[in-house]
């Protein structure tokens, strides 16, 4: 397959009220048109609400279900999995995938192992659905996000997964992790994995990773983003730049993404909760949250706070890609200003 330079981790348009708010199918179909006509090639559905994810099996498979049925014909769909839910329920999932003619699924270590566990164990639980996916001729990525699944991947886990029963299937490694040294860079030198793509996750170190996936002569390194799903123009901007190998460019406009991105931390160990970003855009509060007040103020304050015009205006535009959320008409003050 042709792994696509960039794919936005799709946010989850919510409905209803607590305990638990449902997808609004309507929105999310909205939503995945306009990220099209943005410029988006690839959207991952997945299970990610914020910073854990959170959803039933049932409403999973219900967002895999509606986002193939409702998103434009010429969007390509990825989907992640959780091996947690146990092999069963994770091979009917992929037999979905296929039906639904998703490009990709992702498998990430599941949240039921222990912290301290070793690579033969997450071998052992990855192992059976690398092979399933691999006799479903579906394209595989494997994910490293330790601050959902508890345990990160290594290149040893990954290198024995591609080394074995099914290994062919995988494509691509996705990286989410706070230290870069420790994950994308030793991806990128890992000898043995240079034809997988590895695809940057935690935003703040996309600059490095695309220069890094730059130097050996093709690029390496792709992006799968949540911050994309705010941020659609200001990423085509950051990538068309990285095509120009403009590096300064890059990592000027991707220094704005940052700010935003720590707006929305709590915490700098763990992933930004783009929830905050998610509601301002008009698409609903968290599965099982409240979005405050004070949390958006502090995103906006930030957005406001940008020394370069160009970055600011970019970014409003793309936390207005609906046109009508609860922020709109503090957005377009801000670009008109």
């Amino acid at each position: 397959m042709i792994y696509p330079p960039a794919t936005v981790a799709c946010f989850d348009p919510t409905q209803g009220h607590l305990p638990r708010r449902e997808l609004d199918h309507e929105r999310l179909q909205q939503f995945l048109q306009k990220l099209r006509s943005a410029g988006a090639e690839s959207v991952l559905i997945a299970a990610s609400t914020g910073q854990g994810h959170l959803r039933t099996v049932e409403e999973l498979r219900e967002f895999f279900d509606v986002a193939a049925k409702l998103s434009p014909t010429n969007l390509q769909r990825m989907g992640l999995l959780r091996p947690e839910d146990g092999v069963d329920i994770n091979v009917e999932l992929l037999q979905l995938l296929k039906q639904l003619d998703y490009a990709v699924a992702f498998l990430r270590p599941g949240s039921n192992l222990e912290p301290a566990c070793s690579d033969h164990d997450v071998v052992e639980q990855l192992q059976p659905l690398v092979r399933r996916a691999s006799e479903l001729q579906l394209p595989l990525g494997l994910y490293s996000i330790s601050d959902v699944s508890g345990v990160p991947l290594n290149t040893r886990v990954v290198q024995r997964l591609v080394d074995g029963p099914g290994g062919d299937s995988i494509v691509a490694v996705k990286v989410t992790e706070a230290s870069y040294e420790n994950s994308t860079l030793a991806f990128l030198e890992a000898a043995g994995l240079e034809h997988l793509r590895i695809v940057q996750g935690w935003d703040p170190h996309l600059a490095r990773a695309l220069q890094d996936g730059a130097k050996a002569g093709r690029q390496r390194c792709g992006i799968t983003s949540g911050p994309m799903s705010f941020a659609i123009y200001q990423y085509q901007h950051i990538l068309d730049a990285a095509v120009r190998q403009d590096w300064t460019e890059v990592l000027l406009a991707q220094q704005a993404v940052t700010e935003m991105f720590q707006s929305m931390q709590d915490d700098p160990r763990y992933f930004a909760d783009l929830q905050r970003a998610k509601y301002i855009m008009g698409l609903g509060h968290p599965i099982c949250g409240q979005v405050s007040s004070e949390q958006v103020a502090r995103v906006m304050q930030a957005l406001q706070e940008l020394p370069r015009r160009s970055d600011r205006d970019r970014l409003c535009q793309s936390l207005d890609l609906m046109g009508d959320g609860p922020c709109h008409t503090a957005l377009q003050d801000m670009l008109q200003s």
